[in-house]
C-alpha cells in the first residue's frame, strides 16, 4: 500500500513537472512572437520630431582601457556626432595605457569638440569601470550621462536616438547590443546571438516592463544617480547597469530601450572570446538573481527542447525526438525572423551559414552556462572578482583564482 502510494505520489509530481515545462515554453514561444512585433514596430525608427536649439547637452563618458585594432575608428566617430551640445570624457586608468597616443591626436584634430582626458581614475568601489570613469563623472557638467564602452561604433543619430526617449518619466535609456559585419565566422555568430536569441530575451523583456539595462551604451540621468548614491554607490557591483535601472524603478522612473542599437565593432574576437563573454554575462545573472541558476538554460532552445520533449511523451505519449526535431526547427526559423528584423536589411552571409552559425551559438550556450555554474570567478579588466550572491563582489589573488576558469571582457 505504501508502494503503491509512492507510485501515486511520484506520478503526479511528474505531472505537475511536464505541465510547467509545457506551460515555460508556450511562455517563451510566446515572447519570441512579442520580440519580433516589437523590433518591427519600436526598431530601427529614426528620431523626429526634436527641436534642435532645444535639446539638452550631453556629457558622455568614455571608460578606456587597452587598443584593439578597430579602437581609433571606433572613438572617431564620437568626435564627430551631429549633435548641438556635448561633451566628451574620456577616462584611462593607466598613464601607460596606449589607448592615450590615440586619444590625444583625435582631441587635436577634433579642437571644437568639447573633450577632456582623464588618467588614472579613482577607487571608489570593487568594479574597475565605476573606478576608471569617476572622476569624469564628477566633472560632467550635463545632467544627462551617456556611458559608451570603447568597443561602440556611433552613427549621427546615437545621441539623438538616446534623448529623444528620455521624457520626464524614464530615468535611464539604452541601446541594444547589436554588431558590425566583420570577417570570419565568429563575426557571424555574434550576429546570429545578438541579431537572434539576445534580441528575443532583450527586447521581450523591456517590451513587458522587465529591468534589462545593458551598460555598453546607455543613458541616465544625472539626478537620479546622485540620489542614489551617485557612481560611486554603483562601484560595488560588478553589474552596474542592472543596479542603475533598479535606481530608478525604485524612485518611481522607468526605463526605456531605444530605436536604434548599440553598434559593437570589437577588432579582436573569436569563438573562445564570444564563449567567455557569454560565461561572464551567465555569472552576472546568476549571481545577481540566484532563482535564474534553475530558469536559465531552459531560455536556450536545445535545453527547453529537450526538456519539453521529455513533457509531451510523459503526457501524451508524441515521439520525442520528433518532437525536438521541430522544436528547434521553430525556434531556428523565429530566431531568422528576429534576425532580419533587427538587421533590417540583407544579411551579409547566406542561410547555410546561419544554419552552422545558429548551431554552434546554441552548443556554446551550453558551454557558457557550465562554466558559469562551476566557476564564480571573472577575470575582468585589470582584476580577478568572485561573485557573491545579490551582486557584489570581492577581489581575488590571481593564485587563488587560477583554480578555475577566467572569463575575459571584449
Amino acid at each position: 500500500m505504501a508502494l503503491m502510494a509512492m507510485d501515486d505520489a511520484l506520478a503526479i509530481f511528474l505531472t505537475v513537472l511536464a505541465v510547467i515545462v509545457l506551460v515555460l515554453d508556450f511562455i517563451l514561444l510566446c515572447l519570441h512572437f512579442l520580440s519580433i512585433i516589437y523590433c518591427r514596430i519600436h526598431c530601427n525608427r529614426k528620431p523626429v520630431g526634436l527641436v534642435r536649439e532645444e535639446l539638452p547637452g550631453v556629457s558622455i563618458l568614455k571608460p578606456l582601457v587597452g587598443v584593439d585594432p578597430n579602437f581609433a575608428e571606433n572613438l572617431e566617430t564620437f568626435f564627430t556626432l551631429d549633435y548641438p551640445k556635448y561633451e566628451l570624457l574620456l577616462c584611462v586608468h593607466e598613464e601607460c595605457d596606449p589607448a592615450i597616443s590615440i586619444i590625444k591626436p583625435l582631441m587635436e584634430k577634433y579642437p571644437n569638440v568639447d573633450s577632456q582626458l582623464f588618467i588614472g581614475g579613482e577607487r571608489v568601489g570593487i568594479n574597475p569601470k565605476v573606478n576608471n570613469m569617476n572622476q569624469g563623472y564628477k566633472c560632467s557638467k550635463y545632467d544627462l550621462i551617456m556611458v559608451s564602452d570603447a568597443g561602440c561604433h556611433a552613427n549621427n543619430d546615437t545621441l539623438y536616438d538616446l534623448v529623444s526617449h528620455m521624457t520626464e518619466t524614464v530615468g535611464v535609456v539604452h541601446q541594444m547590443p547589436y554588431v558590425l559585419p566583420r570577417k570570419g565566422f565568429a563575426s557571424i555568430v555574434e550576429m546570429v546571438y545578438f541579431g537572434g536569441a539576445h534580441a528575443r530575451m532583450y527586447l521581450g523583456a523591456n517590451a513587458i516592463g522587465i529591468n534589462c539595462v545593458t551598460g555598453m551604451s546607455s543613458m541616465m540621468r544625472k539626478s537620479i544617480l546622485e540620489d542614489a548614491g551617485g557612481m560611486s554607490e554603483l562601484g560595488k557591483y560588478i553589474a552596474e547597469d542592472y543596479f542603475m535601472g533598479k535606481a530608478c524603478w525604485d524612485r518611481g522612473f522607468t526605463v526605456k530601450v531605444t530605436s536604434l542599437f548599440a553598434m559593437q565593432n570589437s577588432g579582436t574576437y573569436s569563438l573562445k572570446r564570444f564563449k567567455s563573454r557569454m560565461a561572464r554575462w551567465c555569472k552576472l545573472r546568476l549571481a545577481t538573481v540566484p532563482p535564474l541558476v534553475i530558469f536559465e538554460p531552459l531560455t536556450e532552445c536545445l535545453a527547453l527542447g529537450a526538456c519539453t520533449a521529455w513533457a509531451v511523451y510523459f503526457l501524451f505519449h508524441v515521439h520525442p525526438l520528433v518532437f525536438f526535431l521541430c522544436h528547434s526547427l521553430v525556434w531556428f526559423i523565429l530566431d531568422y525572423i528576429q534576425l532580419l528584423g533587427v538587421q533590417n536589411g540583407p544579411l551579409p552571409f547566406n542561410k547555410f551559414e546561419y544554419t552552422v552559425a545558429w548551431i554552434t551559438r546554441e552548443v556554446l550556450a551550453i558551454l557558457a552556462f557550465i562554466e558559469a555554474l562551476f566557476d564564480p570567478n571573472i577575470k575582468w579588466r585589470t582584476g580577478t572578482f568572485r561573485l557573491k550572491w545579490g551582486g557584489q563582489v570581492m577581489e581575488v589573488k590571481d593564485e587563488d583564482a587560477s583554480k578555475g576558469c577566467r572569463c575575459y571582457l571584449v
